[in-house]
């Protein structure tokens, strides 16, 4: 699945990333910071004003504490969007999605766990495999174990932070895993559903009359 010697260049779709810091944006978990308010501040709890800060012209940016978890991350962003010019790239941030290891329910049944590491092509109305994993087989780079690309768990990076995560790449696909690797990716967001098919909107740009 992947090549023997990774261009650590740059950043390709597909490729794995390690010690990656992954937010978990649950409102329940998360604490919004302040200052104290001296002028409206009364005993025994201080009144706090939000601690902002401007990110890119716009002053409305809260800080937070969020749980987080370090763990390997695979590339979800074009190819073409992460190509480097003079050693950053031009978009304002890029995706990446959490590595999970396999779930104990897939583990448990044989031939459940064989159909995911297939990695089937998800167009096969027959057989798509699953649609929203994709598979990692076992690699000394990865603690040695199994793994699966979660798609539905996805968070935006910087794209000023390209040099440092650069530095965490740690695996890089081939070219025709990661063609597949980005057929799974792409159906798993954009398949149709059954109402929108019904009513012909496989090309939303056809007018139906």
């Amino acid at each position: 699945m992947f090549i023997p010697n990774a261009d650590m260049t740059c950043l390709r779709q597909g490729d794995i990333l390690s010690a990656v810091p992954f937010p978990r944006a649950s409102s329940g978990d998360m604490a919004i910071l302040g200052s104290i308010d001296p002028a409206k501040s009364v005993h025994p709890i201080p009144v706090l004003s939000p601690l902002c800060h401007q990110h890119r012209e716009d002053r409305n940016w809260l800080t937070a504490q969020v749980p987080m978890r370090i763990c390997f991350c695979a590339v979800i962003s074009q190819c073409c969007d992460l190509e480097p010019r003079h050693g950053r790239i031009q978009m304002p941030a890029f995706s990446v999605a959490r590595l999970i290891p396999v779930p104990k329910g897939i583990i448990a049944d044989p031939q459940r766990l064989e159909s995911l590491r297939q990695n089937k092509d998800p167009r096969d109305s027959t057989d798509p495999g699953y649609i929203n994993l994709f598979h990692i087989p076992a690699n000394d780079l990865l603690d040695g174990q199994e793994w699966v690309v979660d798609y539905s768990q996805i968070f935006s990076i910087p794209g000023s932070e390209f040099p440092a995560v650069l530095k965490k790449k740690m695996l890089q696909m081939e070219d025709r895993w990661r063609v597949k690797f980005k057929v799974k990716l792409a159906f798993s967001f954009t398949r149709l559903t059954e109402e929108e098919r019904t009513t012909g909107l496989e090309n939303p740009w056809t007018v139906v009359q």
